[in-house]
């Protein structure tokens, strides 16, 4: 398993906004967003660098947005949960 980094997400990113933009780059297991950034965890390592390589710098819901690789281990220790709350869905989201 490797985690991704994205950075300087814009507000309005939802879940599903960020599945599809790393779509075609292997199984996501988790997509983890906090208030303007995010994690993605690829299963295999190899399609975390190809995300890495051909997403960063791209446009995602208006902003472009920085994308590598986790610099160390999950701070949680665990899996799941945490990312926005679900009071937040009233906004738009960026993909249609």
């Amino acid at each position: 398993m490797s985690r991704v980094y994205i950075g300087r997400l814009s507000y309005r990113a939802r879940e599903k906004d960020v599945e599809r933009f790393f779509k075609g780059y292997g199984k996501i297991l988790e997509v983890d967003l906090k208030n303007g950034y995010g994690f993605v965890e690829f299963d295999d390592p190899r399609d975390a660098d190809d995300a890495v390589y051909d997403l960063n710098g791209k446009e995602l819901c208006g902003e472009r947005v920085i994308v590598e690789h986790t610099k160390g281990p999950r701070r949680d220790g665990g899996y799941g949960g945490g990312g926005r709350s679900k009071f937040s869905l009233e906004i738009p989201a960026c993909f249609t």
